[in-house]
Order: structure tokens, then sequence, then C-alpha cells
């Protein structure tokens, strides 16, 4: 029996040596109370799952309640920028300092190495979901900037770009200059054309995002608002869409948008198809096309494109294959594992 008669006077101890150390290395898990709170409830809960390991006397009072522990805590620190180091490192002296007081009772009959099991195991459940709970955060924020640079760039290349392509061919116009005097020319214009066209089209690209929606609406209003410059785009679910963390959806949006785009742009396809199939292991979204498709070995591997959509992928734990199909279309698949990620 490890908790000896009283588990709070115990748990006292550990609390009071662990806040001296964290004092001493200016933790800032110490500054604020509301945190300090939070602090000492996870203790709690760590020292209850400790004694649980180490086998609880039947009738023993608890510490705390699960509800005081997980993702919460890591959130909790990431919107009040307390750095992730200061949590390891409390973790690392919680240890420490626990093993010590508890091997030193006088009413502990259990051996270091369990109790040395124990109390890091019952640290890693509460340090694993607060280390994800701080990077959902970090990945939520980083969702809200995307979004944010995406419609300053739409800006740019809506009222600039866009603008100063637009003037020069009104130029032309105003000249008298039209496309029939010179073969040349009239090819330039047509570039000229195309330029405008694709800007435009890219800055209203740009200003879609997932929002508030789900990320299979945010999909449908995308394709929905879509212009007769391409082919068609056809969406189709299958199962019961939930919603993912912002970030998630915002990075799995963006992939499939760029995907949708490029098709319409190069694949020379009649069709397009955007199919989503949602089950309670993973969202799989395939973009395809009865295009032309492309050789795999004529895509440079630096390409930006892809590039940028495999990092998106792997920014969210997901899986992107790209079957180019010769010939016979090109298909993405787009794999994003539930998890945590759906609520």
């Amino acid at each position: 029996m490890v908790i000896g008669n009283d588990g709070v006077a115990l748990r006292d101890r550990i609390v009071e040596a662990l806040f001296e150390r964290l004092r001493g290395a200016e933790s800032t898990l110490v500054a604020d109370p509301d945190v300090s709170e939070q602090l000492v409830a996870q203790v709690d809960w760590i020292l209850d799952r400790t004694f649980d390991r180490l086998g609880r006397p039947a009738g023993a009072g608890r510490l705390a309640t699960p509800a005081r522990h997980g993702s919460g805590v890591g959130e909790t620190r990431a919107r009040q920028n307390i750095h992730p180091v200061d949590s390891l490192s409390a973790a690392t002296e919680l240890f420490d300092v626990a093993f010590s007081i508890i091997s030193a009772d006088q009413d502990s009959a259990v051996s270091l190495a369990d109790l040395a099991r124990a109390l890091n195991a019952s640290i890693m459940d509460a340090v694993v979901p607060a280390s994800i709970g701080y990077v959902d955060v970090l990945l939520e924020r980083l969702a809200v900037a995307h979004s944010e640079e995406r419609l300053s760039i739409s800006r740019e290349l809506h009222d600039r770009v866009a603008h100063s392509i637009a003037a020069g061919l009104q130029r032309f116009q105003l000249g008298g200059v039209d496309d029939a005097s010179d073969p040349r020319l009239r090819e330039g214009l047509q570039l000229f054309g195309a330029a405008l066209d694709e800007t435009r089209a890219i800055a209203l690209d740009l200003r879609h995002a997932v929002g508030d929606k789900r990320l299979d609406e945010a999909l449908r209003d995308y394709v929905g608002d879509l212009d007769d410059s391409g082919p068609p785009v056809e969406t189709t679910v299958d199962g019961e869409p939930y919603r993912l963390s912002t970030a998630v959806q915002e990075e799995a949006f963006i992939i499939v948008r760029e995907a949708v785009h490029n098709a319409r742009r190069h694949s020379g396809a009649e069709l397009i198809r955007v199919h989503s199939r949602w089950d309670r292991r993973s969202l799989t979204i395939v973009v395809s096309d009865n295009g032309h498709g492309f050789a795999h070995e004529a895509v440079r591997s630096g390409a930006l494109g892809l590039i940028a959509a495999q990092e998106r992928a792997e920014l969210i734990g997901a899986d992107l294959h790209i079957a180019p199909g010769l010939g016979t279309g090109t298909v993405l698949t787009l794999t994003i594992p539930r998890g945590r990620e759906a609520a």
C-alpha cells in the first residue's frame, strides 16, 4: 500500500516541494494563481493514477477526477502563451519530487522499480494529451494566419495585378490596335487575356475558406461558386460528415481547392469529381478528372504545388497520394485519420 493513512497530506508535501523548485527556476506555472491551481489539479490526477497502478486500498479517497486533466490543460497554456518547456520541466521535477517523498514514506511497501514505472506512466498519461491540446491551438493559429494571408494576397491580385493587366489591354484597345493586325500581336493579346482570367480566378479561389462551416459544406459552396471558364465539378458524399478541428479543415480545404483549380485549368477534362467518404476511422477525399493526365516522371521533384500540398498534408497528419494516369486523368487522394480531430 502506497497512499498511507493520509493521501492528502502526502499530496500536500509533494506540491509544496514541487512549487518550491518551480519558484526557484522562475517557472511561469507558479506565477499566475489560475495556472497554479490547474497545476495542483494535474498533480492530484497524476498521483491518483499512480496509486491506482500500485494498488489503492479499497475505500481510499481520491484526490481528483479525470475531468480535471487532459488536452484542455495544453489548450489553456497555449492560449496563455506558456512555453511547453515550462510544462515539461515541471513534469521532470514532479517525478523527482514525488518519487523521493513517496519512496521515503513509512507506510510505503512498494518496490522502487514499481513506483518509478507507475509514476512515469501516470505523468505521461497527463503530458501526452496536454501536448496534443497545445499543438491543436498552434495549428488553429496557423490556419487563421494562413486565412488572413490568403485574403491579403487575394486583394493584391485583384486590386493591383489584375487591374494592371486589364489597364494594359485597355490601352491597346483605346489606341486602335486590334488583334487582327499582326499574328504575333494577336497571340500576345490572347496571352494577356488568359493571364487576366487566371489572375481573377486565383484571387476568387483565395477568398474561399472553411470558417465556421464543416469541410463538406465549404467544399460544396466553393464548387457552387465556380464560373463557367472550366469543366464542371461534381461533389458527392458517403457517410455522415463531422466537424474537424479548424486547422485540419482549413489545410484540407486548401489541398482540395488547389487540386480542383489545377484540374480545371490544365487537365483538359470534361468533368471533375470531388468525392468524400466519412467513416469513424478516417475521412478520405478523392479529386479525380478524365483529362489527359501526365507522366509521373515528367513532374519535377521540386514542383512547388506538389511540395506545398505534401507539406500541408503532413502538417495535419494526413496521407496524400497523386496518381498521374497519363491519358486517363489524374486522381488525388487525401486521407485524414479521424482520431482526436473529430468533434
